[in-house]
């Protein structure tokens, strides 16, 4: 179930709990930053506290959980990328999904952009911080995502977003690189 902390609560936690004795449940929350300056300057509508109050309840009602972290994001440096991953860890997610941000026609985003106010991240860039956060990840935390792309004309940037299997080439190149096998 991917959803946001703020469009959260203890009676949809409560029925997916009922629902998990039956099957898998996961909750993957949006986490994107644990910055709540980035969190405040996308108007992602929810906070740090936010995240780390609605993880603890999740945890409470024993459903699994993913965190979902945007690399790329305005105004992040890798440092701040790396501890957003730390922030999830320390909450005890068990899963993340990792994507660059990337910029699409008619958002808010697009408009920074065309005015020069947001430059996406680098190929070099992302993949560099991706293999760090995936060095963190302890082995009994899972891998589900590590790159995402657009293939249509609503991509304004990264052109590397573009063709997602030239982007998982490259990632798995520097991750063999660095004795992963993904």
């Amino acid at each position: 179930i991917g959803t946001r902390t703020d469009s959260i609560n203890e009676e949809v936690l409560a029925y997916l709990a009922e629902l998990s004795k039956e099957r898998e449940i996961w909750v993957e929350y949006g986490v994107q930053s644990s910055s709540d300056k980035t969190l405040q300057r996308i108007n992602r509508g929810h906070d740090s506290a936010s995240i780390e109050k609605y993880i603890a309840l999740t945890h409470q009602y024993g459903l699994k959980i993913c965190a979902h972290v945007i690399f790329g994001l305005p105004v992040e440096t890798p440092e701040m990328m790396l501890d957003s991953v730390k922030f999830a860890l320390k909450l005890g997610v068990h899963s993340f999904k990792f994507h660059p941000l990337y910029v699409v026609k008619r958002t808010a985003l697009a408009n920074d952009f065309k005015k020069g106010d947001f430059t996406p991240i680098l190929e070099e860039v992302y993949i560099q911080t991706l293999i760090e956060a995936i060095k963190l990840l302890p082995e009994d935390v899972m891998l589900q995502r590590v790159a995402a792309g657009i293939e249509d004309d609503t991509l304004l940037s990264p052109s590397w977003c573009y063709v997602k299997h030239e982007q998982m080439f490259k990632i798995r190149k520097a991750l063999k690189e660095e004795g992963f096998i993904y």
